[in-house]
């Protein structure tokens, strides 16, 4: 009897959850789509080839290999419609509506709160090139909206605009008058290392010798090379000013300034190092020009290594929230915003810190003299912002306009459209 029992609860319970998993997924939409466009006009490249010992120069025009433009992307979406939103899906393609994929903006998945109470999903992935330029977008989320709290967790990656966070958040809700919610609550944010530079993550570089940090950093090799008449019988250096032609009167002058930075003064010393690269290959003669040419490019990548190994930071937000929606015939508006002005850093390289090294360095105070602060609240202002707006003026005349605006970590992410509308109607 027992045994009974045991079967017909594991029974129920599984009948139960299969229905309510249902109930999750009832009416969402997954897609999957690939578009591809040829490649965008360059100028020509050329490139010269030879002739720069006896002045009768050869040019050559550099083949490049354009690569076209795509876009792959999928998706699981399940998001309620407004009133302003075009109809999409397989039932509403070719009846005035149309198919997902993936290049959408849809107003809901950026608004605080959606027309509908329940649960809610967006997953969204693209992965493509556009001008030559690889990018990969990804946004992930669920929400649940009641009758007076919302939550949402999710994970944002603008590959573009170089922004990635995962969120958590929670609130409290109140519609204040028809169409208007305000909301109030806490918002955890993670991200990557923001907001500092590569003289405050490393200071080895600049501070001490820079040769001996590349050579360490990057794998790369330094060796003297020198003029052998530039020394004299005891082996002493030979100094020499450097000069130059004055374009104007044609006469030999002293060149101004400390000239390279590894001459003393202006002076030439007859020597230099040449660079190679973990393969032994000379890529650069002078110190001068492996500074100028190619350790910045090293340095980045390098920076990006340290920002990367120092994994994600976090912290949590005071938030508040402003809601409004309304429909009509003749117009419609949809605005929302959310507001974070007071935050709580819990790790060293959080934005609280990130935001006092801004201040320091408006200072004009030395990077390696910065001092971090232990977790702590502190204020500035993150927010993000959006709205639709549409009007018709005339049964063939109307005017309309959307767009959202990002702000977080002193990094901005928007895009905006408007326009008008005219159908040309009898004569």
């Amino acid at each position: 009897m027992l045994k009974k029992i045991v079967l017909g609860l594991l029974l129920t319970s599984s009948l139960f959850a299969e229905t309510e998993l249902w109930k999750f997924f009832k009416y969402s939409t997954a897609y999957a789509s690939f578009s591809l466009n040829a490649p965008r006009y360059q100028d020509d490249r050329f490139a010269i080839v030879g002739g720069l010992s006896t002045g009768d120069l050869m040019v050559e025009r550099t083949d490049r290999e354009l690569e076209a433009d795509f876009q792959k992307s999928f998706g699981l979406r399940k998001i309620g419609r407004f009133k302003y939103e075009p109809k999409r899906g397989v039932k509403n393609a070719g009846v005035g509506g149309t198919w997902y994929d993936g290049s959408e903006q849809s107003a809901n998945e950026n608004a605080t709160i959606g027309p509908v109470k329940g649960w809610e999903y967006l997953i969204k992935f693209s992965q493509g090139r556009q001008w030559g330029n690889e990018y990969l977008n990804q946004e992930y989320w669920v929400r649940y909206i009641g009758d007076w709290a919302m939550a949402k967790i999710g994970w944002t990656d603008l590959g573009l605009e170089d922004i990635a966070y995962g969120q958590a958040d929670f609130r409290l809700k109140k519609e204040v008058k028809n169409g208007i919610n305000l909301s109030i609550g806490f918002k955890h944010r993670q991200h990557p290392v923001y907001g500092f530079d590569a003289m405050v993550l490393d200071t080895t570089w600049y501070r001490g010798q820079w040769w001996n940090f590349a050579e360490d950093a990057f794998g790369i090799d330094d060796n003297m090379w020198f003029d052998p008449t530039m020394i004299d019988e005891d082996g002493n250096w030979l100094n020499q000013e450097l000069f130059e032609y004055d374009p104007i009167t044609g006469e030999l002058v002293p060149i101004e300034g400390d000239g390279p930075f590894w001459n003393e003064g202006g002076e030439y010393w007859g020597h230099d190092w040449l660079w190679r690269d973990e393969d032994g290959r000379i890529f650069a003669y002078t110190d001068r020009e492996y500074f100028l040419y190619h350790f910045p490019g090293m340095l980045e990548e390098y920076i990006d290594e340290v920002k990367t190994d120092l994994g994600f930071q976090r912290e949590t937000s005071l938030v508040l929230g402003g809601d409004f929606y309304h429909y009509g015939e003749n117009w419609w508006l949809h605005a929302w915003g959310n507001w974070m002005p007071y935050h709580y850093g819990h790790d060293t390289y959080s934005y609280h810190n990130a935001d006092s090294y801004k201040q320091h360095k408006d200072d004009k105070r030395l990077p390696h003299l910065f001092e971090f602060a232990e977790p702590s609240w502190k204020a500035w202002n993150d927010y993000d912002i959006g709205a639709i707006f549409g009007v018709k003026i005339k049964d063939n005349l109307g005017v309309f306009s959307e767009g959202r605006y990002l702000y977080y970590w002193d990094k901005p992410a928007y895009d905006l459209k408007f326009g008008v509308n005219y159908q040309f109607v009898g004569w």
